[in-house]
């Protein structure tokens, strides 16, 4: 049962009460008939409690007064309520004009006093229910805002929620986007894989055969050759006298010609010869193989040169075939230094990614950088044969050797200014 029913059985009651009230005004009004001509020496002491029930009721209008400014906050027994002041007012008056008419009520007023008595207790049970109703009513005011408050954090919350949800769902379509793209990437990688397994395979015959035409065009070529260089000799050793100063000449550029390419014969002979040659791997020690390269190689005074060769970390390899990259590469750097006035040559060594990286820097002549592309090509010179000689097949020969041990040589270098060459192989692991 809520508070609204309570009040409702209590203005029941109250209703009751005046009904009841109103039953015992109409017996005390046959009294007061009856006694009208009985008791007129009671006049004074009716005039007495008139006067007392006036106090009274003056009172209760008070109360009920106060009583109907509580039940204005309950829209529902407001109505009521001015209906019990209004029958009160009518009580009032009732009693007011039955003071003047029954003088010797005494008993009757006892009986009154009794019941405004109860009445003024009922009051107080009202005034004191209408003071439990404010309370409950501020109590269920600071629970109202309590929910609200909570309902405000609660939707925040579910904001919040709404928009981790929808950066998840964003970020699992970005992931499944990205997921897609990568499969699509496996596919092309397998693909291109399968075309560059073709490919290495075709460049691997195509190697093959060229390294066995090489081999063929040169060991055929010698003889023609050796041929035209003994005849052209023999000419200028019995029939010199015959010839004049520009035949003389002329018999001298066919030998020289001819011995030169005699060595570009057998330098590309050399070359075709790396592909069939098979590697005895063993462990190097690369200082002790600079040194004696040195030893055998450079050890001419006249030859103005300063080495400069830090230690060297050991690899593994061929040692014929990176004995030829450490000659081919300091050759070079002797040759194109040659017209300095001191030839200074840098040989060191640094690790990276796992590989050891060999280095040889001299102060020549250099080149430009523009023309890499040709440096390691066979046959490929990037300065005349007047300014320095040779066959140009010995970086290229370098290159060779270094990718047959997985490794890799590259350059760098500026016209005039010198240049330093580069090796890597793998470093040794226990």
């Amino acid at each position: 049962m809520n508070s609204n029913d309570e009040l409702i059985i209590a203005n029941k009651k109250i209703a009751l009460h005046f009904i009841e009230k109103a039953k015992l005004v109409a017996e005390i009004e046959a009294a007061t008939f009856k006694l009208a001509f009985q008791n007129r020496e009671k006049e004074e002491r009716a005039a007495e409690l008139t006067i007392a029930n006036i106090e009274l009721a003056f009172q209760n209008g008070e109360k009920e007064r106060r009583a109907a400014e509580l039940i204005v906050a309950n829209q529902e027994l407001t109505f009521q309520n001015r209906e019990k002041e209004e029958r009160a007012a009518e009580l009032l008056v009732a009693n007011i004009e039955l003071a003047f008419q029954n003088k010797e009520k005494a008993k009757k007023a006892g009986e009154l006093i009794i019941a405004n008595k109860e009445l003024a207790f009922q009051n107080q049970e009202k005034e004191e229910r209408a003071a439990e109703l404010l309370v409950a009513n501020i109590e269920l005011s600071f629970q109202n805002k309590e929910k609200e408050k909570r309902a405000g954090e609660l939707l925040i919350a579910n904001k919040e929620l709404a928009f981790q949800n929808q950066e998840k769902e964003e970020r699992a379509a970005e992931l499944v986007i990205a997921n897609n793209e990568l499969l699509i990437q496996n596919v092309e990688k397998e693909s291109r894989a399968a075309e560059l397994i073709i490919v290495n395979k075709e460049l691997e015959y195509l190697n093959k055969e060229l390294e066995a035409f090489s081999y063929s065009v040169s060991h055929d070529l010698r003889s023609p050759i050796r041929a035209i260089s003994g005849f052209t000799k023999i000419l200028e050793e019995d029939y010199a006298d015959k010839f004049d100063l520009e035949g003389v000449k002329t018999l001298q550029s066919i030998i020289h010609n001819s011995n030169r390419m005699g060595v570009l014969i057998d330098d590309l002979l050399s070359f075709s010869k790396l592909g069939r040659k098979e590697m005895i791997v063993s462990k190097i020690d690369m200082t002790a193989l600079v040194k004696s390269i040195r030893e055998e190689l450079f050890q001419h005074p006249e030859n103005r040169i300063e080495f400069n060769v830090k230690v060297l970390p050991p690899s593994k390899g061929d040692e014929s075939l990176i004995r030829q990259v450490w000659v081919n590469l300091i050759s070079n750097a002797v040759k194109f230094s040659r017209n300095r006035p001191k030839t200074i040559i840098d040989i060191g060594a640094y690790e990276e990614n796992k590989f050891a990286v060999y280095f040889v820097k001299d102060n020549g002549a250099g080149f430009e950088m523009t023309y890499y592309d040709k440096l390691f090509g066979v046959f490929q010179r990037l300065h005349s044969q007047r300014e320095f000689e040779g066959t140009g097949i010995g970086l290229a020969i370098v290159q060779k050797i270094i990718q047959r041990h997985n490794g890799v040589v590259w350059a760098e270098s500026k016209l005039n200014d010198g240049a330093c060459f580069y090796f890597s192989l793998p470093i040794i692991t226990d």
